[in-house]
Formats: C-alpha cells, sequence, structure tokens
C-alpha cells in the first residue's frame, strides 16, 4: 500500500491512535442549551469515528458563553451535558477512535466587532480570573464524560488566540505587554488542568502558525509560543493559519492544497520530540497528506472541511478508492452558515451533514416510483442520486450532450478545477446508483406523458438575465457563462455590466494573465532558452466592471467575497462601482455615474446582470402527472448549498 504513513499508528502520552488523520474540532452549532450537544452532533461526529478517522475532536465547547453566543453552542456546563457527552464518547471509542474535547472561550466580542480590532484592555481582571476557571473546570467535566484528551482552542479569534496577539492584546499588567505575560492566560489553564487531571491527561493545543495580520506574531512567535507550551506539558499540537481577521486566504479555492503544511514544519522543529504535531488547511487528497508525513513535516494530517465533505475519507484512501472521496470545494459555505449565520454547519457536496445520519443509508421507501428527473446539472443529479438510493425507479433528461448544467461554466475560472471534482464524483454515484441517463433530451410535455412518471422533478435551472439597456441585443453582446464556457470570441477591450458574484469572477478571469503554475515555470526556467519570465505569460484582456452596487460582489458568501474582490483588485480589472449601463453602442458603453456619462469603449461586452429562474416546464407539466416539483435555481435562484439539501429533503418525502 503506497499509503504507509497516514496509516502508521501511533501512542499519545500512553493511548494508543490507530492512524495519522485527526478529525479537528470545528465550530458546528450542533449543540443545545439542556443536552449540551444534540442527537445530530452526536451523529455528526460518530460518522467521522465510524469512517477511520484516529483522532476526532468534539467542540468547540464554549466554556464562558457570553450574551451575543450561539443558542446552538456546544455546552459542558452540568451533569445532564457530561451524561450526554459520555454517550458520544461511547459510541466513538467502539468505532477505536482517540476522542477529545476543545475546549475555550469561543468569542470575547461579537465576530463583527474583529475586524475593527478591539482591545483587551476593556476587558475587567476578575472577568478574565473566571474565563480561566471555567476552562479548567470545563475540562474536568470533559474528563468525567470520557474524553481521552482536552484541546485548548488557541486560533480562529477565541479567546486565547485574542491574548496571545499584541494586535489585541494592549494590557499592561501581567496579562499583556510581553509576550510572557500574553501567554500567561493560556498557560494558566495548563497549569489548573494539570493541577486538577493530573500529568498523565493530554492536553492539546489548537494554534496559528502565524497570524497574517499586520504588527501579529509572527511563525518565529509562534514557535516561541509552542516552546513555552509543550515545557509546560502540551503533547500535541495541530497548526492552522491565521485568524479570522486576516486579508491573507486561508480556506477559499485560490489557496493551493496543503499550502500551510510549512506551519507545522516549523513547529514541530520548535518542539522537537517533546510534542506531536498536526499540518492542516487544504489538504484534502491522499497522496498529499501521505507527502506531509513522509517530509517529516508533522506526525498527524488534520482534515477538517474535508471531513465535513466525506467522513468515509479514510476508508476510501485505504481501499485506493480515490475517485470515490467527495472532495471539499472549498466554498467556504460551512464557515458562513456556522461562524457568520450561527446556523447548524452545512456542506454544499454533502447535504447530509446536520440533516439526517451519516451512518445509514437512506430509508427504503416502501413504495417504489418511477421519478423522472429534468435537468443534469448538480441538483438534479443531487436529487436522482438520493431517490435511487431510497430505492426508486429513476431516469435523469438533460438536453445537452453532458451533465453539469451551468456547473461546467464555474470551474473555469482560476483555482476552481476543485469545483470539477465534484460533478465528476457526482456522475460516478448516478452511474453507480442506476440512473438512467438520457443526454441530449430535451423534456417537453409531450414526452413526459409518454414516459408516464409517477414523479417529475424540474431541475432546470436559471437563464440569463437580460437588462432593459438600449443595444443590448448588438452583436458584441455576449453572457458571462458564455464566456466561461468559451463558445464566443472576446475582444481586448472588454466591459462586464453586473457587479454580483458571476460578473466578478467573469471580470477577473478576462482580466488575469494567464501563467503556468509553479512547478511548470520551474521547469521552464531551466530547459527554455527564453531569459524572461514575461516570456510565459499570456495576454490579457483590458477589463472595465460596471456594477449598480457600491458592495461589488453582492450574493457571494461573506466567507468567499472579500478574497473573490482581492483577486479582482490584483487582476488589473477597473471597477465602476455605483454605476449604471444606460446604453450599449457599437464602440462602447454609455455609463452613468451621478450626473455624469462616460463612453467606456468596448470590443466586447459580457452581461452578468444575475439570472431569472426557469420554471416553464414545470407550469407546462404539473397538471399531467401524480406529483410534480421544482428544485435549484428552476424553484428560486439561490446558492447551490441551499439546492442540494433542497434535493435530499425532497427524496426523503417522496
Amino acid at each position: 500500500m503506497i499509503l504507509q504513513k497516514i496509516f502508521e499508528p501511533a501512542t499519545i502520552k500512553g493511548q494508543p491512535v490507530k492512524n495519522r488523520l485527526v478529525v479537528p474540532a470545528m465550530h458546528t452549532n450542533l449543540g443545545n442549551q439542556k443536552e449540551g450537544i444534540a442527537d445530530l452532533g452526536v451523529e455528526f461526529y460518530l460518522a467521522r469515528a465510524r469512517g477511520g478517522f484516529g483522532m476526532l475532536g468534539v467542540g468547540i465547547i464554549d466554556a464562558h458563553p457570553f450574551e451575543w453566543s450561539s443558542p446552538l453552542e456546544v455546552l459542558l456546563r452540568n451533569r445532564e451535558h457530561v451524561r450526554r457527552h459520555a454517550e458520544l464518547v461511547k459510541g466513538a471509542k467502539e468505532y477505536g477512535t482517540l476522542i477529545y474535547a476543545q475546549v475555550g472561550i469561543r468569542r470575547i466580542w461579537p465576530l463583527q466587532d474583529m475586524r475593527r480590532f478591539p482591545r483587551l484592555s476593556t476587558i475587567p481582571p476578575e472577568l478574565i480570573d473566571e474565563m480561566v476557571s471555567d476552562v479548567i473546570a470545563t475540562a474536568v467535566r470533559a474528563r468525567e464524560a470520557g474524553y481521552d484528551a482536552v484541546d485548548l482552542l488557541g486560533v480562529g479569534g477565541g479567546g486565547i488566540s485574542i491574548f496571545l496577539s499584541q494586535v489585541f492584546n494592549d494590557r499592561k499588567d501581567k496579562w499583556g505587554g510581553s509576550l510572557e505575560g500574553r501567554m500567561r492566560f493560556p498557560l494558566e489553564m495548563v497549569l489548573g488542568i494539570q493541577r486538577e487531571l493530573g500529568d498523565d491527561y493530554p492536553i492539546f493545543f489548537r494554534l496559528h502558525g502565524g497570524e497574517f495580520l499586520p504588527d501579529g506574531y509572527t511563525n518565529e512567535t509562534a514557535k516561541e509560543i509552542a516552546q513555552a507550551l509543550a515545557n509546560e506539558g502540551v503533547c500535541f499540537f495541530n497548526v492552522t493559519g491565521g485568524s479570522h481577521a486576516t486579508s491573507v486566504p486561508q480556506l477559499t479555492a485560490n489557496v493551493p492544497r496543503a499550502a500551510y503544511a510549512f506551519l507545522a514544519r516549523e513547529i514541530k522543529s520548535a518542539v522537537g520530540s517533546r510534542a506531536l504535531v498536526a499540518a492542516s488547511n487544504r489538504i484534502t487528497h491522499p497522496m498529499v497528506a501521505e507527502e506531509i508525513l513522509r517530509k517529516g513535516w508533522a506526525d498527524f494530517v488534520s482534515l477538517g472541511r474535508q471531513a465535513l465533505a466525506d467522513p468515509e475519507w479514510p476508508r476510501k484512501a485505504r481501499e485506493g478508492d480515490f475517485d470515490d472521496i467527495r472532495t471539499c470545494v472549498a466554498c467556504n459555505e460551512c464557515l458562513d452558515a456556522a461562524t457568520v449565520y450561527e446556523r447548524p454547519v452545512g456542506c454544499m457536496v454533502n447535504p447530509k451533514v446536520a440533516r439526517i445520519s451519516e451512518r445509514c443509508p437512506l430509508p427504503a421507501t416502501p413504495r417504489p416510483k418511477r421519478v423522472m428527473v429534468i435537468g443534469g446539472g448538480c441538483v438534479g443529479l443531487q436529487a436522482a442520486l438520493s431517490c435511487a438510493e431510497r430505492g426508486h425507479r429513476v431516469s435523469l433528461y438533460e438536453k445537452e450532450s453532458h451533465l453539469g448544467g451551468s456547473w461546467q461554466a464555474s470551474f473555469i475560472s482560476p483555482g476552481r478545477m476543485e469545483l470539477f471534482y465534484y460533478l465528476y464524483w457526482l456522475w460516478r454515484q448516478v452511474k453507480r446508483a442506476g440512473v438512467e441517463v438520457h443526454l441530449g433530451t430535451e423534456v417537453m410535455p409531450a414526452l413526459v406523458k409518454q414516459v408516464a412518471p409517477d414523479v417529475v422533478i424540474v431541475a432546470t435551472g436559471a437563464e440569463p438575465r437580460v437588462p432593459a439597456i438600449p443595444g443590448v441585443d448588438l452583436p458584441h453582446v455576449v453572457f458571462a457563462h458564455e464566456v466561461l464556457e468559451g463558445s464566443v470570441s472576446i475582444g481586448q477591450r472588454v466591459v462586464v455590466i453586473g457587479g454580483g458574484g458571476v460578473g466578478v469572477e467573469t471580470a477577473t478571469y478576462l482580466a488575469q494573465r494567464w501563467m503556468p503554475d509553479r512547478a511548470t515555470l520551474a521547469f521552464l526556467r531551466e530547459v527554455a532558452t527564453m531569459e524572461k519570465d514575461s516570456t510565459f505569460v499570456g495576454p490579457r484582456h483590458d477589463v472595465t466592471l460596471v456594477g449598480r452596487n457600491q458592495n461589488v460582489g453582492k450574493g457571494l458568501g461573506p466567507g468567499t467575497r472579500w478574497v473573490l474582490r482581492r483577486e479582482l483588485q490584483h487582476s488589473g480589472a477597473r471597477v465602476l462601482a455605483g454605476a449604471e449601463a444606460v446604453e450599449i453602442r457599437h464602440d462602447g458603453v454609455v455609463v452613468r455615474t451621478g450626473d455624469k456619462e462616460d463612453l467606456i469603449p468596448a470590443d466586447t461586452v459580457v452581461l452578468a446582470a444575475g439570472y431569472v429562474s426557469n420554471d416553464r416546464l414545470y407550469r407546462d407539466i404539473k397538471d399531467i402527472v401524480p406529483e410534480a416539483y421544482t428544485l435549484g435555481n428552476a424553484a428560486d435562484v439561490q446558492h447551490i448549498i441551499a439546492g442540494t439539501g433542497a434535493a435530499l429533503d425532497l427524496a426523503l418525502r417522496i
């Protein structure tokens, strides 16, 4: 087997770990006030234990909730909570998983305040003492529940990370100032836990490998922090990138796989054999995980959002079935749901998350039906798959010669190739489930009558919105999806009309210069006769993006919006926010900004003015079949995470 390292057993303070794969504790919002953790929370964690992960983190368990804390926090504050957590621990251990509780102070301030960089000097000393005591008490309850270890949350804008940061920690007393003062907060917790539970009880620490903030602490400081904590008995570090306040992308699709593994390497060099270290962030492929361990950069690999996408990752990796792994596409919808909107965590590619048990197959239908799914995009494919898994006879019809619908254009933009892997995975699953697929078949009411299904699901997507602008029908006017699909010719000077997500991505795609990846560039530098890197760089278009809203990228998720705006800025495209395209001419677009009108020269005009639902077929056939439904953009233009979730919900009702 080529995956020798990731399936190598280990021990942590005498406790066996069956492999080197970790599900880190993540903010899931799968708790409640009464039991501490909800039924779906227990199922969520047990699914990942069943999938074969060696270590499983539960949390964050908020030791000191504030008034702005979510009512869905995972809690461990009383005997009932201990009893409930004990059930989870018992279930995880039946799968041979080492299970630990991540304990900490989730937020000292509301999330919206973090980017205003509040200061710790406003926190009274007695509250600091109370927070330290609450963390220690929660760790004691974690041990009572049977957890194998506790993990202190030192990242993500949580209380510990705020104290460690010289950006936020401006205190002049014993809790601030020097690094020694800033470290007092977590060290008091470590020493207190050891006092209560003994030196043999494992204490873990989730650590920023660097803050990635102006004037924030660097990797060198992170190494000092790790050394000090290891000296006091911390035996395991899970190393991640920057905080939620950073302006450096951490988990989005433009971050290369395992880009931040070097941070774990540096922490490992600092702590040596005194502690074990896990690398994290954007580790999705088994061979990438294996290579990190082979190089000795870390002792473990941490698969957070990848474990959301596919709880069976270890099993599939061990069996060598890499194509069956449902890859995280780095859309950050999970982060938006739990962290920004304070809803239970979700996953675009795995709609079972926080909906139903992931350990069990979908319940078999007592009355199998003939289900006709119309539309071969991701939502239609998910509906077909879920219906087939329940035992229905499913046929899927797509008018194009390929599956994917508008999703085909999504993975054309730089750094979005993982979106293709999701489509490929859906196609494999649909084929495996026995769905009958008809490509190149446009469905009309007559065909529906001929097939005579019991159920019709219309997932025909949406159509581009055509703005009411004079000249919109001129021959050099095209739609954004045509640009991304490569089906139209593009002139040198381009005006993109529409400042939403599609407009931002299309403008960026056209404005960026094509460049080979780093490995190819290194090869060309060595073997080619060209002397300058610019020789390998392709041409770019001169792009102007016109958006009526001052908030360019409105409609994108908060976790990705700022990154895409940053890419747009770096692409060199000109952005006219708060402007309106009032006329399209043969030689350009007349744009009004306030009371002023200007002609922006253009060889090609790209319409990216949003979409409207395409539900015509549903309206035509809804009265000629026993059951008819719409899904996805055909029902309402929405984020795909809502569409794939609705597809599963519908399949469970049919």
